[in-house]
């Protein structure tokens, strides 16, 4: 899966997921999260809460207005919904 694949997948799983918990059903402003001047993955935000996609840890974490953690899921790349190629 490329870079872009991974990003869109992660943005469907993050919309699902605030839906799931309420924090909006608008699509989040997002932007890049920087460590240290280099790339690390992005920031989804809503009114209600916001959640980091860490890239190399393959990670996300959702959390609620108040800045509590209410979800940590690990394995995002095992979480994708784009659609897969099969071999003849």
């Amino acid at each position: 899966m490329t870079h872009a694949e991974a990003t869109e997948s992660v943005r469907r799983l993050i919309a699902g997921i605030f839906l799931q918990l309420r924090l909006s059903d608008e699509a989040p402003h997002e932007s890049l999260l920087i460590r240290d001047g280099n790339y690390c993955g992005r920031r989804f935000e809503t009114n209600c809460g916001h959640a980091l996609w860490f890239f190399e840890e393959d990670q996300i974490k959702v959390f609620g207005a108040d800045g509590g953690v209410l979800r940590v899921m690990d394995g995002v790349s095992s979480y994708s919904t784009a659609p897969q190629k099969m071999a003849a």
